[in-house]
């Protein structure tokens, strides 16, 4: 019956799935923490996290374990709620995480007709209330445009996705060419928008090409060590 983004009630949908209670609260070593029983439970986030789509992120991802797992008990921390590698049961909770609060029907019509930047997604994400990065994946599956999102931690990347518009392989290693290996190396800070940089710099096929040349946005993320970039093909190269 959910008509609009602010009609998705995460309280209401816990207590009718699973009698579970969400509570903020105390937790040392992970964001979020799942405890359910035949006679109901709890999702508990911690106290320390924000913003409020964050939050909101954390409870999806525990209830994607607790629908999708089974689970009776789970705890979370930031490396597994932004693993969206192909095949873990994160990256499943994730997904569904990402579809309980930003349903295709309501979010793929947003992303058409629009030039893809990490502004907009922060557009979406507020008007969704969940976290930058799910919303960033959840804009790679449904844009028509051809895009990827890289996410590097520590220096390397830490996975890629991309949808099926974008044709193109990507390198395993971050080009110092590219907005996000300007950004490790403090040549540049966040790029704000999206920038020309060599197509060589983030795709194998166009080694030794000077001209060919991509679009990509790039954005440390703070107290993470970690950098996403998302990269647009948007003419033929």
């Amino acid at each position: 019956m959910v008509g609009a983004p602010n009609e998705i009630d995460l309280d209401t949908i816990a207590w009718h799935i699973g009698r579970l209670r969400v509570e903020i609260g105390q937790l040392d070593t992970a964001e979020g923490r799942l405890i359910a029983g035949a006679e109901g439970g709890f999702i508990r986030v911690r106290e320390g996290v924000r913003p409020l789509g964050r939050r909101r992120f954390v409870v999806a991802h525990e209830l994607g374990h607790f629908c999708l797992h089974k689970a009776a008990s789970a705890l979370d921390t930031f490396t597994q709620l932004t693993d969206w590698r192909l095949g873990s049961r994160e990256m499943e909770a994730n997904t569904f995480a990402g579809e309980l609060l930003m349903p295709e029907f309501l979010f793929a019509p947003r992303t058409q007709e629009q030039i893809p930047s990490l502004s907009r997604i922060d557009s979406l994400a507020e008007e969704f209330v969940t976290s930058n990065l799910a919303t960033a994946m959840q804009f790679i599956n449904y844009t028509r445009e051809p895009c990827a999102l890289v996410v590097i931690k520590n220096g390397k990347i830490a996975w890629r996705r991309k949808n099926t518009a974008f044709e193109f392989w990507i390198r395993d290693d971050v080009h110092p060419y590219s907005a996000a290996g300007e950004i490790l190396s403090g040549k540049n800070g966040d790029t704000g928008k999206m920038v020309f940089v060599p197509a060589s710099a983030w795709l194998t096929q166009f080694e030794g090409d000077d001209q060919a040349a991509i679009k990509e946005d790039a954005r440390e993320l703070l107290g993470y060590d970690t950098i996403i970039s998302l990269l647009w093909i948007d003419d033929c190269i």
